[in-house]
């Protein structure tokens, strides 16, 4: 079976994405979890920095980091564009599901985070 989402949501004025895999898997990440963790270049490239009070930059406005929207690439990940910004990280489905902080996949060792 192929690793794919069944449904992806994003809470309205929750903080976390939940994605519901085809293999009855629930895996729910904080949105802070997942931009700490973008896979592009950029960011991979770059020290991690403390946390900033300054939060996102100006022209994006101030408030809580969210996505504003995100989209399906191909059929193998999820482009989610945030509220600081940045949209350049590619969150490949197999990339997602390593990540997932539940308790069963750290338990278990599957997380790469």
């Amino acid at each position: 079976m192929a690793l794919a989402p069944r449904t992806i949501r994003l809470h309205g004025e929750g903080d976390d994405l939940v994605i519901e895999w085809v293999d009855g898997h629930r895996s729910a990440y904080s949105y802070q979890y997942l931009r700490d963790r973008c896979p592009c270049a950029t960011c991979l490239d770059k020290e991690p920095e403390p946390p900033s009070e300054a939060g996102p930059l100006p022209m994006f406005g101030a408030g809580k980091l969210k996505p504003l929207k995100a989209e399906i690439v191909g059929r193998y990940a999820l482009q989610i564009f945030w509220s600081d910004g940045h949209s350049a990280g590619i969150y490949t489905f197999d990339y997602l599901r390593d990540l997932c902080p539940c308790d069963d996949c750290e338990a278990a060792g599957e997380n790469v985070m």
